[in-house]
């Protein structure tokens, strides 16, 4: 998935969680961190596996708790968002989401297909490929930041956020001392 939608999904769902739009923006940066493996010229590495971003952000967690207890919440969050990032690759190519339990990389494809000729009909495929996983190091790597798709998707998403703080800061401003 390109990095665009990888800021911009957890962003949306973390401001639908009630964090504010100016500390979900930084928050949902976390997003896209796994594909810095890319500048090492090695994508999709061992930063795309789900336990290993887990294990790298458990002592995050625990000096959290320990020393800034009011900053839980935002570390957990930020944990999620680390880990979408493998999840939502997982829909579009093989990833090593769950290695090293598993030397497989895995990639899922889940589609609903409607038929319409003599009747109406709905086809459900699902389908789990694996293939092993190899982590090298190539000479050079070649992938959109962005697609139209995404960045039409991306603007649908954030539009109405944007609104309403628009609206809010409005509301705000006329609701103020004259």
């Amino acid at each position: 998935m390109e990095p665009l939608l990888h800021v911009a999904i957890p962003f949306v769902a973390l401001v639908q969680l009630g964090v504010k739009p100016a500390k979900a923006a930084p928050l949902a940066l976390l997003g896209v961190v796994p594909d810095l493996d890319a500048l090492l010229l090695v994508h999709r590495s061992v930063s795309h596996s789900a336990l290993i971003l887990s294990l790298v952000w458990i002592p995050v967690l625990v000096l959290v708790v320990f020393y800034r207890p009011e900053y839980r919440k935002v570390a957990v969050l930020g944990l999620l968002v680390l880990l979408s990032h493998p999840v939502l690759d997982v829909m579009g190519s093989s990833t090593p989401i769950l290695w090293p339990l598993l030397e497989t990389s895995i990639y899922i494809k889940l589609s609903l297909n409607g038929k319409v000729g003599e009747g109406v009909s709905l086809i459900p495929q699902v389908e789990v490929h694996r293939t092993a996983t190899v982590f090298k190091q190539v000479s050079e790597i070649d992938y959109p930041i962005f697609t139209g798709e995404g960045l039409m998707l991306t603007l649908i998403l954030i539009t109405p956020i944007v609104l309403n703080m628009l609206i809010e800061r409005k509301t705000l401003g006329q609701s103020g001392p004259p």
